[in-house]
């Protein structure tokens, strides 16, 4: 037993050590005449930029995606044909590698799972007619299509695409024949799960969208140049479009990616007065709006926030966090644990020796749930309990059934 202690908490020190998450908007600072990109970060409040790299990578910057692994502090930048992998913490370029992509076409839509800690996107051949669900390798460049098949005749990058790792889906919109459809992909088989009218009226846009990890929404702007543009969220089930905002939050915005924070439940976007707006998830109001400001002779774009809902990983032994309101019973458990919680709980983890999650549901405010854990071996197991702004853990035993299981 003492042995197993040891093993589980090596593992949780240094899953903690390779997997801290900093909270911050991460982006891309562009020369305006020239070529040259920078890593950098913004302050959404102020809207202020500052540069993280110290030398420019010589590239002009473009549309086809940008994602950020938490677990290696890594930002990937997808400016054209190459790419980009940078040091979260020093700015520094870590690898510029060619995608080799069988189609001669481009690979778009990337986004980190961190769930198997692979990058997604989309495969397109040239004429945008064969589009295919594929995985990148980070380190080597190449594309491995996951799709046997076309999933829609157009995709449109202006509208974005999200990964919903929960559900384990791919979402992203058609641009024609037929123009505006929401196509769900199943990430692990590349099959078409669903294809829904986007519900929005005639001349209208909805995107760029993102994905919530706190409530497994996704969410975009709806509207036009005419009307303007209002926060909504899209149901995936059947394409229909729910509209928050009373009032517009923009006239016009720029094609640009948009980022969530889904501890402050806000939803980041760039106007084209080149503010940095931030619209309430809940009530759809406007509630933050900065010019942005990059760095004499630059410009910002691609950010993305950097969240500890991409960090699967517990807290090590040293920093473990408890609640003396939080409830795990029985323990020792041989079937069902009971978790309770004085605060609504937003994502429940148990996790394993070797730091695996081996259990993990979004409890969208619960404050009781239930985890079977029949099918888990004997041994000691950590608990990660999420709330909106912290999160705190807690042991508990594994024993076969008919043990005696205490409280």
């Amino acid at each position: 037993m003492k042995k197993l202690f040891l093993l589980f908490f090596t593992v949780l020190i240094y899953s903690s050590a390779v997997s801290q998450i900093d909270s911050v908007t991460y982006g891309i600072s562009a020369l305006t005449q020239g070529s040259g990109l920078y890593l950098s970060k913004i302050n959404a409040t102020d809207g202020s930029v500052s540069k993280i790299s110290s030398n420019a990578v010589v590239m002009v910057p473009g549309g086809y995606g940008r994602t950020i692994d938490p677990l290696h502090h890594v930002f990937y930048y997808i400016p054209g044909t190459d790419l980009l992998a940078f040091n979260l913490n020093t700015g520094e370029l870590i690898r510029r590698i060619p995608i080799t992509n069988f189609l001669n076409s481009s690979f778009e839509g990337i986004s980190f799972n961190y769930l198997d800690s692979t990058l997604y996107g989309i495969a397109a051949d040239v004429a945008g007619l064969n589009i295919k669900l594929a995985k990148l390798d980070p380190y080597t460049g190449s594309v491995t299509l996951i799709s046997d098949s076309s999933l829609a005749p157009g995709y449109t990058f202006l509208s974005g695409s999200a990964l919903d790792p929960v559900h384990g889906i791919y979402y992203f919109e058609t641009g024609k024949n037929p123009a505006n459809h929401l196509v769900g992909v199943d990430i692990h088989s590349g099959k078409l799960v669903s294809s829904f009218p986007i519900g929005i009226d005639p001349g209208d846009r909805f995107g760029p969208m993102e994905y919530n990890c706190h409530d497994s929404s996704l969410y975009g702007l709806s509207g036009n140049y005419t009307h303007g543009r209002k926060l909504a969220k899209i149901n995936p089930y059947n394409g229909a479009v729910t509209v928050i905002s009373q009032f517009n939050v923009a006239d016009t915005i720029l094609n640009e990616p948009v980022t969530i924070d889904p501890f402050q439940q806000v939803f980041y976007f760039e106007a084209t007065d080149h503010t940095y707006r931030g619209v309430d998830l809940n009530s759809g109001n406007l509630v933050t709006m900065s010019l942005i400001t990059p760095p004499q002779g630059l410009y910002f774009t691609g950010f993305l926030y950097n969240h500890a809902c991409y960090d699967p990983s517990v807290v090590s032994a040293g920093e473990v966090k408890t609640d003396p309101g939080l409830t795990i019973f029985p323990n020792p458990a041989s079937d069902i644990l009971n978790i309770r919680s004085p605060t609504p709980l937003f994502k429940v983890e148990i996790i394993d020796f070797t730091g695996k999650p081996v259990f993990n549901k979004n409890c969208q405010g619960l404050k009781e749930i239930q985890a079977d854990t029949r099918g888990l071996p004997e041994g000691i197991y950590v608990v990660r309990i999420s709330n909106e702004r912290t999160c705190v853990s807690s042991e508990f035993v594994k024993v076969k059934p008919g043990m005696h299981a205490g409280h």
